[in-house]
């Protein structure tokens, strides 16, 4: 079985797609303590480490039974961090960090301890506080993003980057989104296809964002005929 970790409002044709794809939709439910448009989006959530997946003590309870099968599917265990989340920036950025192969980009003051702690990775500091939001990784060794200073952060560490467009990508409640928090990342296993929630092809850099994931031997699949949509990541498991 695969599962795909995603925000509850998900469109219904983008999860439609999912199940067709072999996706076992995981959707999960509001945090009252986050602002709501994003208070679902599982880049907000969760940190899906190496050894562990990562989330707050009142969002474990509230969220008890989806972060079971989430557990059960990933073979990890569900651990806690000592913070609670809060609406207000940067009190709401905990777990956006982004994972490329051995590098962490964040903004590292305001990323939660435990997950800065992870041996596995060496942290590349960034401006951007909605780290993992800004960054569609491509492997372990290349990413796309909108963001100028995780594509700095990026090329002085030798990875390949594709920087887009900012403004591009739709979230209701925001005047923006970004490409990361509309795409898909597989946090265990390589997976061939990079999803996007919504047409591709409706993007501005369509072509560039196509020959990039091509280049790196990824599949670009778009999961519904409306303007790419940021809905916090899609985890696929």
């Amino acid at each position: 079985m695969n599962l795909a970790v995603i925000d509850s409002r998900m469109p219904p044709k983008a999860c439609e797609a999912l199940k067709k794809m072999g996706y076992e939709p995981c959707p999960l439910p509001p945090h009252p303590l986050l602002d709501e448009p994003v208070s679902a989006h599982p880049d907000m959530l969760l940190f899906f480490a190496p050894d562990a997946v990562y989330c707050t003590a009142e969002y474990a309870r509230l969220a008890k039974d989806f972060l079971g099968r989430i557990a059960l599917q990933t073979k990890r265990k569900l651990r806690l961090i000592d913070r609670e989340q809060r609406k207000d920036y940067p009190h709401d950025i905990l777990f956006n960090a982004a994972a490329v192969g051995k590098y962490l980009f964040c903004l590292s003051a305001h990323t939660a301890p435990e997950i800065l702690h992870t041996e596995q990775y060496t942290i590349a500091p960034v401006k951007q506080g909605y780290a993992k939001c800004s960054t569609l990784p491509i492997g372990d060794n290349a990413l796309i993003t909108e963001d100028p200073s995780i594509a700095s952060a990026a090329s002085a560490r030798g990875l390949d980057v594709l920087k887009v467009t900012p403004c591009a990508v739709n979230l209701p409640g925001y005047s923006t989104g970004f490409l990361g928090g509309a795409s898909s990342y597989s946090p265990y296993k390589t997976t061939e296809e990079i999803l996007f929630c919504g047409d591709l092809d409706l993007h501005p850099d369509a072509a560039a964002i196509r020959k990039f994931c091509f280049k790196h031997k990824r599949i670009p699949v778009s999961l519904g005929a409306f303007p790419p949509l940021d809905v916090g990541t899609i985890f696929l498991l």
